[in-house]
């Protein structure tokens, strides 16, 4: 794997215990299909700094099926989730955005970078 990837898996580890128990599934890389509640990690901005850091975007997508109020509500509950479960593995998080919504896909949603040391150069 390369270092990129370690620093992938040791996101989705340290969001997984506190999310999967939330009934809340952890991808690491786009899912083939994104079906909310769930969160997935995409390289941040910037990705790769020659600090040998890397950012992560950890992206929380609820359902506005049920409604936008339900969805903000499930949003809520999954930021606080992602922010506290990064925060107990020792993985600073950055400032969450407001949601934004996709009336394509039927998500709404919401960023939360991690910056995390890794190997690259």
């Amino acid at each position: 794997m390369t270092a990129l990837g370690d620093a992938r898996v040791a996101v989705k580890a340290a969001l997984a215990a506190t999310l999967n128990g939330m009934g809340v599934p952890v991808f690491d890389q786009p899912p083939g299909s994104l079906q909310p509640p769930c969160v997935v990690l995409l390289p941040g901005q910037p990705w790769i700094v020659p600090r040998g850091q890397v950012t992560l975007d950890v992206v929380a997508y609820a359902n506005p099926a049920a409604g936008n109020q339900t969805a903000l509500t499930r949003l809520e509950e999954l930021v606080e989730g992602v922010r506290g479960a990064l925060w107990d593995h020792g993985l600073a998080p950055g400032e969450t955005g407001r949601p934004e919504s996709d009336p394509e896909a039927g998500t709404l949603s919401a960023t939360t970078p991690v910056t995390i040391p890794t190997v690259c150069k």
